[in-house]
């Protein structure tokens, strides 16, 4: 395991790591040895900016559909979801810009309380639920990480999930979060205020 993440003080420093990873310059996080799944490819510039901006991603999925093996429907909503702390300046922003523009959110830890508190169903075969996202969260996830990180996601950590409404979608909710984040091409990867957490 890459000592990235033991040495990580802050959610900021997380983010960090995961941008990292996602772009291959990382060779593993927590739980995962290999890189990103193939369906995740196209997603890893906007991912990336988020983790920059201190939205740490945990999951992400494209919007998509087809025929199972077993020849039933497939369905996924695109979605992302992950940890943001209570004290980064754009956690309120988001959450109010996503939802006016028609996004499912979900945003639970320290003064937030939105959303389905049992998650969302964003993956399904058939009329049988296979994947879920958002809701109350037990435990931060992200196993090995340091102490410093870990104690500020236990105190400051917000699970934050983004789901489009839409079964099959994906053209709607990268753009859109990338709008939301203030993202313009050819900025700089990392604005001064993604170190907030410092």
């Amino acid at each position: 395991m890459d000592r990235i993440w033991r040495d990580a003080r802050s959610i900021g420093d997380l983010g960090g790591a995961m941008a990292g990873w996602l772009e291959g310059r990382i060779a593993s996080q927590p739980g995962c040895s290999a890189g990103p799944d193939e369906e995740t490819l196209p997603l890893v510039p906007v991912l990336a900016r988020l983790n920059r901006r201190g939205y740490v991603t945990t999951m992400s999925q494209p919007g998509d559909g087809g025929t199972a093996a077993d020849g039933r429907r497939w369905e996924q909503r695109a979605c992302v979801e992950g940890w943001i702390s209570c004290r980064n300046p754009l956690l309120g922003p988001f959450v109010r810009q996503a939802r006016a523009a028609g996004l499912i959110v979900s945003a639970y830890g320290p003064g937030r309380a939105v959303g389905p508190r049992r998650g969302l169903t964003v993956s399904r075969c058939g009329d049988e639920p296979r994947t879920g996202a958002g809701g109350r969260q037990r435990r931060t996830g992200l196993p090995w990480i340091g102490r410093h990180a870990r104690r500020e996601l236990d105190r400051y950590g917000v699970a934050l999930a983004v789901v489009d409404p839409v079964w099959g979608r994906d053209t709607w909710l990268w753009p859109l979060l990338d709008r939301v984040i203030g993202y313009r091409e050819h900025e700089p990867a990392t604005p001064d205020w993604a170190r907030v957490d410092h």
